[in-house]
């Protein structure tokens, strides 16, 4: 395999490790409950990424079985549909928009951006068809991580559009 490639690999897992370090960092510092709980996910997200680009990687060079289609199936909207449900459950937090909360997020969405581009950098420059897969469905879930982070962040500074106006935020 292409030694571009094996950085590639290197880099998204060490991307993928800092963006849970990031995230457990801010769960200590978000004043929200649900935003608590929503980098408290997208943590949980980075950890099973590094797990699978590291079985991908072990995949690559001979040493395991890879399910493409096990490990590449996006459950990312059916896990974000139950913390939205668990949210609205709980209903409104009362607390309103802490304003370290929202940088948290902007930063967060900046990051899933970066992220975003890179993994798809490496798709499309990528002839062989595992990478590109691979790539592509990371590419994937950090669009996935973006749309929580901006839906998020609108439920934070206006909690009555998600409870009265929106009715429930769609990810499809």
């Amino acid at each position: 395999m292409d030694q571009s490639y094996c950085d590639a690999l290197r880099f998204a897992i060490e991307y993928e490790r800092q963006g849970e370090k990031y995230y457990r960092d801010a769960v200590g510092e978000a004043q929200d409950r649900f935003a608590k709980k929503a980098l408290l996910f997208l943590a949980d997200e980075e950890v099973e990424h590094i797990r699978k680009i590291e079985k991908f990687n072990d995949y690559l060079l001979g040493l395991t079985e890879f399910d493409m289609d096990a490990e590449c199936r996006t459950t990312t909207p059916e896990k974000i549909a139950d913390l939205i449900g668990g949210a609205k459950d709980e209903g409104k937090s009362g607390a309103g928009a802490d304003l370290s909360d929202l940088a948290v997020y902007d930063m967060a969405m900046v990051t899933e951006k970066q992220g975003f581009e890179m993994y798809a950098s490496v798709r499309d420059s990528s002839t062989d068809e595992r990478l590109r897969r691979f790539f592509g469905w990371l590419a994937d879930e950090e669009v996935l991580h973006h749309k929580l982070l901006a839906e998020s962040k609108k439920y934070l500074e206006d909690q009555s559009y998600y409870f009265e106006e929106a009715g429930g935020w769609i990810f499809g």
